[in-house]
């Protein structure tokens, strides 16, 4: 599978990791949950950039693509350090 592929797949996972840390946070006002901000973290960096003025729907949106793109761009920069180190290790072997 390429990393293209994969990255992009392994996205959407995210994308529902995010969906789930939201909508409990969302819902369970008195509880927050642990790890909350490394979990959404890339949608809280997108999300940045916007006022509060800015509706709901559009913040959801800035919050599902932010996701999408922050775990998509990781997972594809992990997958090509591997490979690359896999590659050089196979190169220094005899």
């Amino acid at each position: 599978m390429s990393d293209l592929r994969s990255a992009a797949l392994w996205a959407f996972a995210g994308i529902a990791i995010g969906l789930f840390a939201f909508t409990y946070n969302y819902t369970m006002v008195p509880i927050s949950l642990p790890g909350y901000d490394f979990l959404a973290g890339p949608a809280m960096l997108a999300l940045s950039f916007f006022s509060e003025e800015t509706s709901f729907k559009v913040k959801l949106i800035i919050f599902l693509f932010g996701q999408y793109l922050g775990y998509f761009l990781v997972i594809f920069v992990m997958r090509k350090i591997i490979k690359w180190a896999q590659l050089n290790k196979n190169k220094k072997q005899p």
